[in-house]
């Protein structure tokens, strides 16, 4: 697994039985309690998409997984708290933003006591439409032999 500077973050929730630390998209997901809670991504320098240019590294922070009915709720809580430019249905919290860390700990609490407004639950996995193909058939191949004749 890849090393993250600042994976100090999820250390608490690390000793819980009911979380998992487990890669996605370049970077590093935590799962609690069964449902999705931050991806730490650590790529400075990377701050454009789609041809726009952002004062922040867009994949070097940390990724709120949450739904967009309650990003308010959050962006109020969390003033920092932004919609990610490439994935706007989570919040964003970039390591550039001043005192990040404090905020990062402010998630962190609200993650612990359980607050519905971070975290979402992971889509099952839809079945492949691809058609299976049968294997060929064996057909038979008859040989022919020489018989030989009598003269």
């Amino acid at each position: 697994m890849k090393h993250f500077e600042n994976r100090w973050i999820f250390e608490a929730f690390e000793e819980k039985e009911d979380s998992i630390l487990k890669s996605m998209f370049g970077g590093l997901a935590l799962y609690h309690q069964g449902q999705l809670k931050f991806i730490l991504m650590e790529n400075p320098g990377d701050n454009e998409y789609r041809g726009k240019k952002y004062s922040y590294d867009i994949w070097n922070g940390l990724l709120v997984a949450t739904d967009q009915s309650r990003h308010p709720l959050l962006i109020k809580t969390i003033e920092r708290l932004i919609p990610h430019p490439v994935l706007p249905k989570w919040l964003y919290l970039p390591f550039t933003f001043e005192n990040w860390e404090d905020d990062v700990e402010k998630l962190l609490r609200l993650a612990h006591r359980g607050d519905p407004a971070i975290g979402v639950w992971p889509q099952e996995k839809k079945k492949s439409k691809i058609k299976k193909k049968k294997p060929a058939s064996k057909k038979r191949v008859l040989k022919k032999t020489k018989s030989k004749s009598k003269s």
